[in-house]
């Protein structure tokens, strides 16, 4: 038998789409395992139970984990490679809940000489509680974090233009023409290279390079070149701050960790909302600039909990049915 002894953690990274190679490697010898058939069972249905805990409490997804458990049943005496399928098939079932949506929008544009053309814009959301990843049409690839949404035409023209609104990690292509990230506090330039867009609303506009080089502008035409390993900041007052970061910090949440050194509490607050899909009242100003430094890792919210209490002076009450996580100091 063939059975890791953190296949629990590795399925949980295969429910998030954050294995690498090496691990969906071992979930799929794992699932083809015939002698791992209840093990398999026993480890998917738990991930399904926690992630779908909150909406089953409230009353709105029992009928579809009743359908779950019996398409389980059903499928028991089965050849192994049909199990294999069935288990990817109900995984997407759960993923509904982790996926970004896809809109598309056709926009009409009127040029000078009145002939009418038609652009179609598609647009990539992820609410609190998921993550993403996903292809642009000239190959370039985007992980889109928590709470985000991206829009970018079907087809594009001289320029590669995207519109975001939160948080995503990018990794261009070089194909020529200029990659362009528009945001409500400044623009990313590019040709080709790897860095983070962080531009939640009433939030800093942030951006990390790791990777090549990138100009950003903020709203009042100032410019900053940077080099790997820097970041630079825009407030909602369009001040443009560089600096040099360790970038695993900003990039960290693509393989499904969130890394903090002496960050402040609010900060970490926030990260974490969108994350669980909690909302986190704090308690007083001092608790928003207490520095929290720690490494979160596929925990469940109530182990996060846990962690901070253990290792911060602060005191917390969560309640299930609102979703609302008070915290003070101790």
């Amino acid at each position: 038998m063939y059975y890791p002894y953190n296949m629990e953690k590795q399925f949980s990274k295969y429910l998030n789409s954050t294995c690498n190679p090496d691990e969906f490697a071992e979930v799929v010898k794992a699932i083809c395992s015939d002698e791992n058939k209840d093990n398999v069972s026993t480890e998917i249905l738990k991930l399904w139970e926690v992630t779908l805990k909150s909406a089953i409490e409230n009353k709105e997804n029992s009928q579809l984990l009743d359908k779950i458990h019996h398409r389980i049943a059903l499928e028991e005496s089965k050849s192994v490679a049909r199990r294999f399928a069935l288990y990817r098939n109900l995984l997407k079932v759960a993923a509904v809940l982790i996926v970004g949506l896809i809109t598309t929008t056709a926009i009409i544009y009127n040029k000078p000489e009145k002939q009418l053309y038609t652009s179609i814009i598609e647009t990539v959301t992820t609410p609190y509680g998921a993550r993403t990843s996903f292809k642009l049409p000239d190959g370039s690839e985007v992980w889109l974090n928590s709470g985000s949404k991206i829009s970018f035409p079907k087809q594009y023209g001289k320029v590669r233009n995207v519109e975001l609104l939160g948080e995503a990690y990018f990794e261009i292509v070089k194909d020529g023409k200029p990659f362009v990230v528009k945001t409500n506090l400044g623009t990313v330039e590019v040709m080709g290279t790897s860095f983070d867009a962080k531009a939640y609303a009433d939030e800093p506009f942030e951006t990390t390079l790791v990777e090549g080089s990138v100009k950003v502008c903020n709203n009042t035409n100032q410019v900053a070149t940077l080099k790997p390993s820097q970041q630079t900041t825009i407030t909602p007052a369009n001040e443009l701050s560089l600096k040099d970061v360790n970038t695993e910090l900003s990039t960290s949440w693509r393989e499904g960790r969130l890394m903090f050194v002496k960050e402040p509490f609010g900060k970490v607050a926030r990260q974490l909302e969108r994350w669980y899909n909690v909302k986190i009242e704090l308690q007083g100003e001092r608790l928003k600039k207490l520095g929290y430094t720690g490494t979160i890792e596929m925990e469940t919210f109530g182990e996060v909990l846990e962690l901070i209490n253990t290792t911060t002076p602060i005191k917390y009450k969560f309640n299930k049915n609102t979703r609302i996580l008070k915290i003070s100091g101790r």
